[in-house]
Parts: C-alpha cells; sequence; structure tokens
C-alpha cells in the first residue's frame, strides 16, 4: 500500500509538472486559460505568435533559449512624441539620418533578430545597433526611403514599445562593479600572501615576513575603504533616519573585523591576523549587494523611463499651422487635434462633430461615451473615435487633474513610506543583534582580565569575529535573488526592494475593475451567444457586415463572436453609415437594417436587451454584452479569500456594473464599491490600511491609492508611470501574479526566518567556545565563512527551482 501510495503521489507530481506550454512564450498555460486560448497562456502571446508566423519570422522561436515573458496586450501608440525628435534629426554628410530611442521588451538574442530582420526588409534601413542590457537602439536611415513612425508601428505590433532615449545609464551598478573588482583583487592577494604564512613563512625568513605582512594590511584596508565604506554609509543614514537594518551589523563586523586584525598584527605578527578572511568577507558583502541592485535595476530598466508628463505630446491648431506641442505647453483656448488613440491631456470643449471617447483610465468606465459639440471632455479621456476629435483648451497643462494625477511628489513621500516599514523588522533585529554583540565582548573582557589585557582582548575579539554576520549578510541577497528569479521567469518584475518584505504583511488586496480584473473589453452573454446561433444566416451576414464597420466595442465583441466559426463573410458592395453613439445602419437587399442601442432601433422599445438588430422597422435579434473577465479571476479571488485575505473591489465606473462584476466573481457585495472618484479610492485605502493593503490597477485613477497603499501593483505596461509608481508590474492575461507574488514573499520569509534560528544556534555554540577560551581570533576567523558556506547551500536549496512550487 505504502508503494503504491507512492507512486501515485509520484505520477500526479509528473502530471502537474507536465503542464501544456504556451506556444510563444513557453509558460504553462493556466487551467481556466486553456479552453478560452487554446495553445496559448494569454491574448497577447497569440496575437504575436499569428504574427510571426504571417511575417515568415518562426526562426525567432530557434533562437530564443527558453521560456520567456508573456507578450504584453498594448494600447496603439500614435507616436506624438516622435514628430519634435524627426523635426530635430539633422541628416549627415552622406544623407542617412541618426536617432538613439528607448524600448521596452527586449530580453533575449531572439528579440535582437527579430530587430535586426524587420530593419533589414526595410530598403531605407542602414544601420540599427541594440542594446539589450540598456533598452535603448540606435538607428540611422535614409528619410527619403523610409518612413521611421511606420516602422515602428510595425515593430510594436509584436509587444515592444518606442520612447524618447530618456533611460539612465547603470551608473550604479558600474560604481559597484568598480568596488567589486576592488574587492576581488584586494582578496586574492591578500589569500596569496595569507598562505605563506600559512605555509611557515617566520620572522626568520628576512624582509619578506615583514613585507607580506604590510602589503595585506594595506589590502585589507583598501577593500575596506572600497567596499566596507558601502555599508558604513547606509548604516550611517539609516541610523540618522532611526532605522537600525541589517547593514548596520555588517559595517560593524566589518569595521570591528578589520580592527581586530589590524591588533592581532601589530601585537603577534602577520601569522597571527586574519585580513584574508576579513577582505573576504567585504567582498562578499559587495557581491550579495551588487546582486540585489542589478536585478531591480534590470527590472527598472525593463520598461520605458517616464516622470509620467514629459511623455505627453499633443497637437495644436494655431495661425492656420498644426504643431506638435508638449502637454506642458498647452494655454487655456488652444484648438487641440486629438488623433484617434491618443490622449486628452487637459479639460476641452468638443468643436465640430460628435466625440466618441473612452473614459476607463480615469473613471473606469468600460464602455466609450458620446460627447455632443459644446460639452467638456475631461483630462485623461482617451479618443476612442475614427477621425481627428477637435478640442478648444479650457484650462493650462498644470491645472489639468491630469497633471495631479501625474504628480510624482506624492509618489516620492509614498516610496519613502513604505521603505521605512520594509526597514521595521530588520532594524529590531539588527539593533538587538548589535547590542547583544557589544554586550558579549565586553563579557569576554570582564570574565578573562585575570588573564592579562592580551588574552581578554583575544578572547573578545574572537567574539567579535565569530559573530559577524557574514552568513546572513550573503544568504539574503541570495535568497532574494533567486525568488526575483523565479518571479521574473513568471512575468512578475519586481521594482522595490522592500516589497518582499512588507508583501508578507498583506491582509487586504484591493482591485481596481476595468482593466485590472476585466480586460476592458465586452463579450456576449451565453444567452446572447445561444440567440445568434439561431439567426438566420442572410441577417448573420448583414449582422457581420455592419458590425465590421463599426470601432464599437459593442460591434467588435458581436463582430468577434460571428467569426469564431467561420461562417460569416464580408459583402462586396455593402457600405454602412455610423451614427455615432447610437449604431450603425446600412441599406442591403432592399431592406433597411440598422443595429445599435434601444433608442436606434425601431421594434426594440420594450425589449430586454442592451443592444439590437433591427430590419425594416421590425426588431430582429436582441443582444446583452458584459464585460469579459479575466479567466482566472474568479479563481484567484476565491484562493485568496481561502487564504485569509479580504478581497476589495474598487472602480470609477458605474455601481451597478461594478455589483455585476462582484456577483460574477463571488465577491461580498460589501467590499465592491462603484462610482469612486481617484481620491474616494485613496480615502477607502487609507481607512484599511494598517500597513497590510496592496491596491492593483492600470490606470491614472489609480494613482492616488498607489499611493496610499502598502503595497502597489499594475498590470498596465504600455505606459511606463503605472509601474514607475508601483512595487511591481506583471505581463500576461491573468490575475495569479498577485497570488505567486505574495506566496513568493512568504516562502522567503521562511528561508529567511531558518537562516536566522541556525545562525542563533551558531552563534550561541561559537560565543559559548569563545568565552571559555577554546576558539581564538584565528580559529573564529576560519568559522565564520564556513557557517556562509552553509548558509548560502541551505538557501540555493530551498529556493531552487526544484524546490519553489510558487514559480510552476
Amino acid at each position: 500500500m505504502v508503494n503504491a501510495a507512492t507512486s501515485m503521489g509520484q505520477a500526479a507530481r509528473r502530471a502537474a509538472r507536465e503542464v501544456a506550454a504556451c506556444a510563444h512564450c513557453g509558460l504553462p498555460i493556466p487551467s481556466g486559460g486553456a479552453a478560452q486560448l487554446g495553445d496559448f497562456c494569454c491574448a497577447g502571446c497569440r496575437t504575436v505568435h499569428d504574427l510571426l508566423r504571417a511575417e515568415g519570422l518562426e526562426r525567432y522561436y530557434e533562437l530564443r533559449a527558453g521560456p520567456e515573458s508573456p507578450a504584453p496586450s498594448l494600447r496603439p501608440d500614435t507616436h506624438a512624441w516622435l514628430e519634435p525628435l524627426l523635426a530635430a534629426v539633422q541628416p549627415d554628410a552622406s544623407g542617412l539620418a541618426r536617432l538613439s530611442l528607448d524600448v521596452q521588451g527586449v530580453h533575449c538574442a531572439a528579440c535582437v533578430w527579430l530587430f535586426d530582420e524587420l530593419w533589414r526588409r526595410e530598403p531605407g534601413g542602414v544601420e540599427l545597433l541594440l542594446n539589450p542590457a540598456l533598452g535603448r537602439v540606435e538607428l540611422a536611415w535614409d528619410p527619403q526611403r523610409l518612413d521611421l513612425g511606420t516602422w515602428l508601428a510595425k515593430i510594436e505590433r509584436f509587444g515592444y514599445r518606442f520612447g524618447p532615449a530618456r533611460k539612465r545609464d547603470l551608473a550604479a551598478s558600474r560604481a559597484l562593479i568598480v568596488r567589486l573588482g576592488i574587492c576581488v583583487a584586494a582578496a586574492l592577494n591578500v589569500m596569496v600572501f595569507s598562505l605563506c604564512f600559512y605555509l611557515g613563512l617566520a620572522p626568520g625568513d628576512g624582509a619578506l615576513y615583514a613585507v607580506l605582512g604590510r602589503w595585506s594590511f594595506a589590502l585589507a584596508s583598501v577593500a575596506v575603504l572600497a567596499g566596507g565604506t558601502l555599508f558604513f554609509r547606509s548604516a550611517w543614514e539609516g541610523l540618522r533616519r532611526g532605522v537600525a537594518h541589517l547593514d548596520l551589523p555588517i559595517a560593524l563586523g566589518i569595521a570591528l573585523g578589520w580592527g581586530g586584525s589590524t591588533w592581532a598584527w601589530l601585537a603577534n605578527g602577520p601569522e597571527a591576523a586574519y585580513f584574508d578572511t576579513i577582505t573576504i568577507f567585504v567582498t562578499l558583502m559587495v557581491l550579495g549587494r551588487f546582486l540585489q541592485e542589478r536585478v531591480l535595476q534590470k527590472n527598472r530598466s525593463a520598461l520605458l523611463a517616464s516622470d509620467g508628463v514629459e511623455d505627453l505630446w499633443t497637437r495644436r491648431r494655431r495661425a492656420g499651422e498644426l504643431e506638435t506641442i508638449a502637454a506642458a505647453a498647452i494655454e487655456p483656448g488652444d484648438e487641440l487635434w486629438i488623433l484617434p488613440g491618443d490622449l486628452v491631456p487637459v479639460e476641452g470643449v468638443v468643436l465640430g462633430s460628435t466625440a466618441t471617447v473612452s473614459l476607463d483610465w480615469i473613471t473606469g468606465e468600460s464602455r466609450p461615451v458620446t460627447i455632443e459639440p459644446g460639452d467638456s471632455v475631461p483630462a485623461g479621456a482617451f479618443q476612442a473615435g475614427e477621425g481627428t476629435l477637435r478640442l478648444g483648451a479650457r484650462e493650462g497643462f498644470a491645472a489639468s487633474a491630469l497633471h495631479g494625477l501625474l504628480s510624482r511628489e506624492r509618489t516620492d513621500e509614498a516610496r519613502t513610506r513604505r521603505a521605512v516599514r520594509a526597514d521595521r523588522s530588520w532594524s529590531r533585529f539588527a539593533g538587538a543583534y548589535v547590542t547583544l554583540v557589544l554586550a558579549l565582548a565586553a563579557l569576554a573582557l570582564v570574565l578573562w582580565r585575570h588573564a592579562g589585557a592580551e588574552r581578554a582582548v583575544e578572547v573578545a575579539l574572537s567574539v567579535l569575529v565569530v559573530t559577524c554576520p557574514c552568513a546572513l549578510g550573503l544568504a539574503t541577497p541570495l535568497a532574494h535573488e533567486l525568488v526575483h528569479a523565479g518571479l521574473r521567469r513568471r512575468g512578475i518584475f519586481l521594482r522595490e526592494g522592500g516589497f518582499l518584505e512588507r508583501a508578507r504583511h498583506v491582509r487586504h488586496v484591493l482591485f481596481d475593475k476595468t482593466g485590472t480584473l476585466t480586460r476592458g473589453s465586452l463579450r456576449l452573454t451565453p444567452a446572447s451567444h445561444a440567440a445568434l446561433a439561431r439567426l438566420d444566416a442572410s441577417a448573420r451576414a448583414v449582422l457581420a457586415n455592419l458590425t465590421a464597420r463599426s470601432l464599437h466595442p459593442v460591434s467588435r465583441a458581436v463582430h468577434a463572436s460571428l467569426s469564431t466559426d467561420g461562417r460569416t463573410q464580408l459583402i462586396d458592395g455593402f457600405e454602412a453609415r455610423e451614427q455615432a453613439g447610437l449604431g450603425v445602419e446600412a441599406r442591403h437587399a432592399g431592406s433597411e437594417w440598422r443595429f445599435g442601442r434601444r433608442e436606434f432601433v425601431p421594434g426594440a422599445v420594450g425589449a430586454s436587451g442592451g443592444v439590437f438588430l433591427g430590419a425594416d422597422g421590425k426588431l430582429v435579434l436582441a443582444l446583452e454584452v458584459e464585460e469579459d473577465l479575466r479567466h482566472d479571476a474568479r479563481d484567484e479571488i476565491e484562493r485568496l479569500e481561502r487564504d485569509g485575505i479580504r478581497v476589495h473591489l474598487l472602480s470609477g465606473d458605474r455601481p451597478e456594473r461594478v455589483a455585476r462584476v462582484a456577483a460574477d466573481l463571488g465577491l461580498d457585495p460589501a467590499r465592491a464599491h462603484g462610482g469612486l472618484a481617484p481620491e474616494e479610492k485613496a480615502a477607502y485605502v487609507r481607512a484599511l490600511d494598517r500597513g497590510d493593503t496592496w491596491m492593483v490597477g492600470d490606470g491614472i485613477n489609480d494613482g492616488p491609492a498607489f499611493d496610499a497603499a502598502t503595497c502597489a501593483a499594475t498590470p498596465a505596461v504600455d505606459r511606463p508611470n503605472m509601474p514607475a509608481r508601483a512595487d511591481l508590474f506583471y505581463l500576461g492575461d491573468g490575475v495569479a501574479a498577485v497570488r505567486v507574488a505574495r506566496d513568493a514573499a512568504r516562502r522567503l520569509g521562511r528561508v529567511l526566518r531558518a537562516n536566522l534560528v541556525a545562525a542563533i544556534v551558531y552563534n550561541a555554540c561559537a560565543v559559548g567556545a569563545c568565552l571559555v577560551g577554546l576558539v581564538g581570533p584565528l580559529v573564529a576567523a576560519i568559522l565564520m565563512p564556513l557557517s556562509s558556506l552553509a548558509l548560502v547551500g541551505h538557501t540555493s536549496w530551498r529556493l531552487s527551482p526544484r524546490r519553489t512550487a510558487w514559480t510552476s
């Protein structure tokens, strides 16, 4: 029976591992998404895969090293920011234009090949240099033969995004590399010198004995100055803020270890010193800091750089000429021309024809709204119509609500507050650790004073060396590095180092609705799908052609449902007319067809439904649409609730729509709130927050709530201002990133606590041995790296990819 049970358990684990992988990114396909997306984990991956095949670019998959992050679904970019850059470009002597741009989404050699191949196919493309580490591309082209904006739009279909060259080179990482290089060089040389003493070099061997001793001291001092000052400065800045984080005991260990080794060298000669251990310790600490900073910098560089305001451009008509200007230059009374997909930067009055705009970014309203001439369009709306929207600006950008929502002042304050919260537990530990170590060293001096000052100092130094936090100082950044790598494999990118500490204490997760729990699009209800299937072929063909000629989200949802079985086809010569905000109409085969709202379709008055199809004044079909929930939203919310997390739904959309989504998700109606303004969302979070709230959203109306919450996350990567305010951003079609990141934080916490317990046990035994005189400074210096290796091995084993269930 035991063998049978074991075999069944092994089979179950094998089955769990043998999950179907996405045909594009190679990541496991979520169980709820397989039925909707087939061989793909998300809609973005399916779109990019189809494009690669259509363009004959399948070699991309041969060059890819392994699974990658899911392809994001991005809002189309009109490249208004590109126009002033191109205007400033002056062709060189050979007639070539040159420009450097930032790019997001480049992560492997396959991406580099894809850029090069698409550039090579352009007759005017001359030179392309891509720096994947920084996310920077340098282009040289013939402006007479290549339109750069068209090429950028072509390559952005594959999930990439371009912007002005604003990313800073990794200066901080370079400085750490220099420090690390100096420490490594010093450590290697001191180890060679120390080996001479270990092999018997004695005072009677001539001047070499004294020279190597002095060089060991000098190089160890250089290592302490190059690497130790990094921790001295950090510990001092923490103490000035009233926070004693892990850098404090590390700094104390470096200072006391160097001081103790110097004293031993001066008192008893080079063979009694342990400069090699000190330089190795400093080197390992700098290496750990480099690994920690590198992964965060890599995640921050994965997206475009922006402060939220500089990237906003618009078009202004003045004196009969159209010019592209920065949003900050808008003045009251300006006539603005907003192209489809562009953002409305200031509140304005509609000039000319009726406008269709999307308010999902500022209110969470999932459906576009129609605004008549003379009425106002709020700042932050997206132009969702077909033609150009003309607006008369009512305000300058500085007075715009959008400017306030994009302000970074509150974000910087929130980031500082979060950093202090993340340091609290380590602050308590570091304070207690430093106090205890100093107390034990003082106790050693008192206990051994009868043996003379030299012996008492030797025992005290043994205590200080053996308690040096090398093990924790190296194992902790390694643990963070392994967790970051696991999350990156799931398309989750952390931007703030303290998030993993704060996420362990989260008890409330607050979701925005539109674009976060929903895809921001619409779909037919199951009953409407059945009604559509019963429609006769001729009426289906007319409806397919009506919806094909409309950009309204409801028309798109109906057309997508009609196109799934391949039984519809476009009718040649079919001419349709769309009336903004009402619907679309056409005359075909002697009949007048209309599809749209109740008041637009004769015969729809009194019928149940949300959108209608009519012919010659008679109702043919009534349909109902609903928001398209992300495939795993209900399951993930249930799992969070089972785990003791209280899930809340906050939205600026209409309360009745929020209530319907909450019911579909099985969410407590008391924790679902609609019709909230941005500041009302923030007030709700502040009232709830006890250092345990996590806000997840994708629109600028979520910005104030981000600043109020303890943690913040976003799936919005098409514009950099939201990820810049969040602790993390994630890719893919679901919301599992919230649970996965929290589980990773909890697992990390368990490993760090186990390391801490092991360190306490080791230190208790080692300190006891030191106090009774069994361990001297040299033996203590040997024990220190051995304990570090043990904790590093334990950390690597506990967080290895094969054992981390949260990455599968």
